[in-house]
């Protein structure tokens, strides 16, 4: 079953406890599991729609201009003091 499927099942049974409650139906005691159930629903259907996050992989940087030149002058010494 997809996530959104699974995720919108939640939140329709999250509506129905959440009318009920407000029907008037049940016995005052009732009331509060009802809302606490509606509102487990639908936190439910917010972990379910969570997507994970990619860790992005890092693309090396290109090094400063500073250290291009001191890697010139380094091989221009050794080509002279060969």
């Amino acid at each position: 079953m997809k996530a959104q499927n699974l995720a919108s099942i939640l939140i329709y049974m999250a509506v129905l406890f959440h009318l009920i409650v407000m029907s008037g139906w049940f016995h005052p005691e009732m009331l509060q599991p009802l809302q606490l159930a509606s509102l487990g629903l639908m936190l439910v259907a917010l972990f379910v729609l969570r997507k994970k996050k990619r860790k992005t992989k890092r693309r090396p940087r290109k090094p400063p201009a500073e250290v291009g030149q001191l890697l010139e002058r380094s091989e221009e010494s050794k080509e002279r003091s060969m």
